[in-house]
């Protein structure tokens, strides 16, 4: 339901380009060995294999090719300062949605739309609940976590909330006739930091600050199934959802002019 590319991935995919570019010399080396590997023992097996060889070939061809592929990516994460972060960021996204995805089939949320960008800041996943209201999460991959990190993440997740707000009541219009939908304009946002790696254990089930739940990624669904009522109609997630993808489409070509 994300239908687009996280932050962390783009930044990670950007760092991967800015490598290339600034190494093109010892990448075409190895690029350049490795064809002549694939091209000789292809020769090999056309001269003198059997169907035996040509499988034994196939699996030495797809063994270099991930081997070059993983070298690349160790290249990148041990020259750029920031890769690993958004390789852990990126984790902690995917994560945070097979665990939706999980919730969806349980019928606890609607839907939700992912990486939101903003002109300041973006917004990870928004989700819809069918009784909860609307969740703006915020997925974090940490090894650990630190009375400085806990204010870091909150300050970051609140500024998410009150832009998830805005959204909402942009989204969740009134009818025209000017009577107030219950269910619509009224539906309540929570802000929730759900962690994933080492960190998830460190932080006390049911944990807040400032208004900011604290979840283990492992227990959202969980957490989901426990929000305070707030329902939401079908109607109106699916008009918010479509609201929100069409608002994202709209900020990512801003971003890209």
């Amino acid at each position: 339901m994300g239908g687009t590319t996280s932050y962390p991935k783009r930044e990670l995919g950007r760092l991967r380009r800015s490598w290339l570019r600034r190494n093109p010399v010892p990448v075409l080396l190895v690029v350049s060995a490795l064809s002549v590997f694939v091209l000789l023992t292809s020769w090999a097996a056309v001269r003198f294999g059997s169907s035996a060889a040509w499988y034994a070939i196939g699996l030495a061809h797809a063994a270099v090719a991930a081997a070059f592929l993983h070298l690349l990516n160790t290249a990148v994460l041990a020259h750029e300062p920031r890769a690993i972060h958004h390789l852990r960021g990126s984790w902690g996204e995917d994560n945070t949605r097979s665990e939706l995805e999980a919730a969806r089939k349980k019928k606890l949320v609607w839907g939700w739309v992912d990486s939101i960008t903003l002109r300041a800041g973006d917004l990870d996943h928004v989700v819809i609940t069918r009784n909860g209201g609307v969740v703006v999460l915020d997925s974090k991959f940490h090894t650990s976590v630190t009375t400085a990190s806990v204010a870091a993440m909150t300050a970051s997740a609140a500024r998410a909330r009150v832009r998830t707000e805005a959204l909402a009541r942009t989204l969740l219009k009134p009818e025209a006739h000017g009577r107030r939908r219950a269910n619509r304009t009224s539906v309540s946002v929570t802000s929730c930091i759900v962690l994933w790696g080492p960190a998830r254990h460190g932080v006390p089930e049911g944990f807040q600050a400032d208004g900011v739940h604290f979840v283990d990624g492992r227990r959202l669904c969980e957490w989901l199934s426990a929000l305070p009522p707030s329902a939401v109609s079908e109607e109106a997630a699916r008009e918010f959802l479509q609201g929100l993808t069409a608002f994202r489409a709209r900020m990512q070509l801003d971003v890209a002019r």
